[in-house]
């Protein structure tokens, strides 16, 4: 595969493919991720999904303090809350895809389905059953490569199949919809209502103690869903989507750089750079000049 094709990938996805819907899943994606060599990175965490496959080469993956070696064809799970890092001396043919279910959205079976894969699931495919999932993959980049027109709606299509087949390469359970996943407590509610409210009011100051009266719960109380359920404390989750936000709004659209910092509730233009240098590696106006440049005046010109 070419290097064009990976910044042309990397271009498409992210710029048109951030939220996908069907009949019974949605799925916000924060990022997509083609590199042609990924050496290593630091440790690390989310607070969402991170699943990568390897196309070529080999390393290592470090999973909780657990070291699992990586291969050409290997899939492989980050959940959200564990600490983890890639390491390859030689570089890796890598692709991957930063999400998280929306559950509001999605069916209680696979709302259920990827709660599990978050606290039961394996951290590295078995190789019979990434198959699935690695076809899945090669087609959207066989796709990407063509010089033909890319339909729309079928590149959504294979991207929703994508995110679903994870339930058959990822989970420890046959039966992903049994009954045997009572998983939908009052706190995953409680967790859903906190994140939902956070989304809502990025642009606002936000303390525990607001979220948490809003809730009709204590702030402790509320400090501790974040801590057990997403391996975070409340302000660095925050803090978090007050970034990818920022980054959805400098790949997507042409507003000022001072304005996407008041609307995602940071209380200056400086302390917004500093954070989003500090989690993503580069300044906010290097970020939005980089690697999708191209895709971007593409796009205007359509």
């Amino acid at each position: 595969m070419s290097y064009e094709a990976f910044r042309r990938a990397n271009a498409l996805l992210n710029q048109h493919i951030s939220q996908i819907s069907g009949n019974q899943a949605s799925f916000k994606i924060h990022y997509w991720g083609f590199m042609p060599l990924h050496y290593s990175n630091s440790l690390h965490r989310h607070s969402f999904f991170e699943i990568c496959y390897v196309l070529e080469g080999s390393g290592e993956y470090t999973d909780d303090g657990v070291d699992y070696p990586l291969q050409t064809g290997t899939l492989f799970c980050s959940k959200p809350g564990v600490w983890h890092q890639i390491r390859s001396e030689q570089g890796l043919a890598l692709f991957f895809v930063a999400f998280e279910v929306d559950e509001l959205q999605t069916s209680e079976a696979y709302t259920r389905g990827f709660r599990s894969i978050a606290h039961h699931g394996k951290i590295v495919a078995d190789p019979e059953d990434s198959q699935i999932t690695a076809q899945i993959w090669q087609t959207i980049l066989g796709l990407i490569e063509s010089t033909q027109p890319i339909p729309r709606d079928m590149l959504q299509h294979l991207v929703l199949s994508l995110l679903l087949s994870f339930l058959h390469g990822l989970s420890s359970t046959p039966n992903l919809s049994g009954d045997a996943l009572n998983e939908d407590t009052e706190e995953h509610r409680q967790l859903r209502r906190a994140k939902l409210y956070i989304e809502d009011n990025l642009s606002s100051p936000l303390r525990i103690e607001q979220v948490s009266q809003e809730l009709g719960i204590s702030s402790r109380h509320l400090s501790r869903l974040f801590h057990t359920q997403l391996g975070q404390t409340f302000v660095h989750y925050v803090q978090e989507r007050r970034v990818q936000k920022a980054k959805d709004w400098l790949l997507n659209s042409d507003i000022a750089i001072k304005d996407i910092a008041e609307r995602t509730g940071f209380e200056s233009v400086h302390y917004f750079t500093r954070v989003f240098t500090r989690k993503l590696g580069v300044a906010p106006a290097k970020f939005r000049k980089a690697q999708f440049t191209d895709g971007r005046q593409n796009r205007k010109q359509t």
